[in-house]
């Protein structure tokens, strides 16, 4: 007897199974979690993406470009990472509005026979160019920057012919030996600084060599 209701429940338990089984078709039906966990994927994936540095070498002219005008690269373009600080020109050493505003970037060190050319090219957001430009130029009449980390005395600011960017340029002294000038260009929402100095050149050979390789600069700086 013991035996007999042994196997009968034995029977109904494999029964109870069998009948549960048909179930597992209706898998279908977890599509909609799918496609909604797939929906919001995305989301996910852009909120944990970290910035990534914009290429904007190709606004810098070219070694053959610089090779043409008599320039030698010493220090290769190297991308500025976003969120790092980028100050163009520190007017009295102070910080500007547009510096938190710039959003990527690139510098480069070139020399020539006499001196030394530091690039540096700043891309913006919220603010365009020709603002960054107006804006340091009413800044500079403080009448001292702080460049590359020098502080330079402003003794006078002049312009390129032939240019159609907004631009200007400015020079002074960084000690009573060395002097520096610099050229700003516009373009855009870019911005694009040629800093100048050299123990073997005056302040008006370096302006002279900034308005002879401006064209240069200007032909890379300006692509769209």
């Amino acid at each position: 007897m013991r035996i007999s209701v042994a196997v009968t429940g034995l029977v109904l338990l494999v029964a109870g199974c069998a009948a549960e089984t048909p179930a597992a078709p209706s898998a279908p039906s977890a599509g909609p979690p799918s496609s909604s966990a797939t929906s919001s994927a995305p989301v996910s994936a852009s909120a944990s993406a970290a910035p990534v540095a914009k290429d904007l070498t190709k606004y810098l002219p070219s070694d053959e470009q610089l090779s043409a005008a008599r320039v030698r690269i010493q220090q290769h373009r190297t991308r500025v990472s976003p969120g790092t600080s980028l100050r163009i020109v520190r007017a009295c050493g102070a910080d500007q509005p547009w510096d938190s505003a710039a959003q990527n970037g690139v510098q480069a060190v070139s020399v020539t026979d006499q001196m030394q050319i530091d690039e540096l090219l700043a891309e913006y957001r919220g603010f365009s160019g020709e603002q960054v430009v107006s804006g340091l130029r009413t800044a500079l009449d403080c009448g001292s920057a702080v460049v590359e980390g020098r502080r330079l005395a402003v003794k006078s600011r002049f312009s390129v012919a032939g240019v159609a960017d907004p631009h200007f340029g400015f020079c002074g002294q960084l000690n009573a030996r060395v002097a520096g000038c610099v050229l700003v260009f516009a373009h855009g929402n870019r911005v694009l600084a040629l800093t100048a100095a050299g123990w073997l050149a005056s302040a008006e050979e370096q302006q002279a060599e900034l308005k002879r390789l401006a064209p240069t600069f200007t032909a890379a700086f300006d692509q769209d």
